[in-house]
């Protein structure tokens, strides 16, 4: 039998964990909070997202703020391998998320804005508002003028992904009795700094905002060209193919950029030189430049429509198709695949079911295979 999984929640992680398990194969039971989970439900993002994150699950609505609805809960979790949440902790314990599930149960995950314990558990967070209590948004933008933030749910969907991964090991250790497994998805943000904390820790030095520069290291940073942008990572690795990449081998003597700090340093005068050797050139001739003839990493900034018909993600056969009322619609596939097998094909979207009978059904196929 496939893994079993029960997701319940509203704010992607628990969504985006689910549809990890269910394009790998398992059945997953999603569970709305009510029936329209969107105060906009006909929004085209609402829809958009909806069908990206909920394709190939079965869906009902249960009123689970409701004694009736909880119990109804209680009786799908009964029947399950694992449950994924992302609901917030005073809210699991109105459900009594302890007592949650049955004997088959091995793993129950819970996503939270800051986790199942300490002074913040009862806060309620955004991803915005993650990003900057997790000091991501301090270090965007530049220096000089306020922080950005990054648009989306990307800390959603990176804790769905820390979810998915630690649910799944969870379950290959063939636990004796349930696991809980909590995951603050402040600490998500706190794990995607790289290196800045261990600046602060190490050599007490706080990193700043300084626009598309890396800051410690120059060149790495975005260059505007012919037709749009491009970016170049010309560390200490590639300088000296960087300086032909700029038909400029002498500045691989010049003093002013010596050494990692000389560039730093000199980062204005540096810039000025890249822009003007290969501002006028397009995209396009900077991609071959750089990759096909220096060998360096070099890349453009790259728009959706593109993105689309790149050829080599056609090829990789990364795009998937959903049809929705007759009309077909293009969805990332899978990040990874087993070599020489294609990646899985995107679920159909599924209609929603009746709880009560759904529930009934659950137990009693459940049964049949006892």
């Amino acid at each position: 039998m496939p893994l079993r999984i029960l997701e319940f929640g509203d704010n992607h992680a628990a969504g985006y964990a689910g549809k990890l398990f269910t394009r790998w194969g398992a059945e997953v039971i999603r569970v709305d909070a009510a029936e329209s989970v969107s105060p906009f439900p006909h929004r085209a993002e609402h829809v958009a997202v909806d069908l990206y994150l909920h394709a190939g699950k079965t869906r009902m609505a249960i009123d689970y703020e409701k004694p009736a609805g909880r119990q109804l809960l209680h009786r799908l979790a009964q029947k399950v391998d694992i449950l994924i949440t992302d609901l917030t902790a005073a809210d699991l314990d109105l459900l009594e998320w302890s007592s949650l599930g049955g004997s088959d149960l091995k793993i129950r995950t819970a996503i939270t804005p800051f986790g199942m314990n300490g002074p913040k558990r009862n806060w309620l967070a955004s991803s915005n508002v993650l990003l900057a209590m997790g000091g991501l948004t301090y270090l965007m933008g530049d220096a000089d003028r306020a922080p950005l933030t990054m648009p989306g749910r990307y800390i959603f969907y990176q804790s769905g992904q820390y979810a998915y991964a630690a649910s799944l090991a969870t379950h290959r250790l063939q636990p004796t009795e349930a696991q809980t497994i909590d995951v603050s998805m402040h600490e998500v943000a706190l794990s995607l700094h790289q290196f800045t904390t261990v600046m602060w820790t190490f050599g007490e030095r706080i990193r700043s905002r300084h626009g598309n520069d890396f800051g410690v290291l120059h060149p790495i940073t975005m260059y505007p060209c012919k037709d749009g942008w491009f970016a170049v990572n010309a560390d200490v690795t590639f300088w000296d193919v960087f300086t032909i990449m700029l038909g400029k081998p002498e500045l691989a003597d010049d003093p002013r950029f010596a050494t990692v700090l000389d560039r730093v340093e000199h980062c204005k005068e540096l810039d000025a030189i890249v822009i003007e050797q290969l501002g006028n050139k397009t995209r396009r001739e900077l991609l071959d430049l750089g990759q096909e003839v220096c060998r360096m990493p070099t890349g453009i900034l790259t728009t959706l429509p593109e993105l689309l018909e790149d050829p080599h993600l056609s090829e990789r056969n990364f795009w998937q198709t959903l049809t929705v009322n007759g009309r077909e619609l293009k969805v990332p596939g899978s990040s990874f695949r087993y070599v020489g097998q294609n990646p899985p094909s995107e679920p159909s979207p599924s209609a929603s079911v009746d709880a009560t009978r759904f529930a009934t059904a659950l137990s009693e196929r459940a049964t049949r295979h006892d």
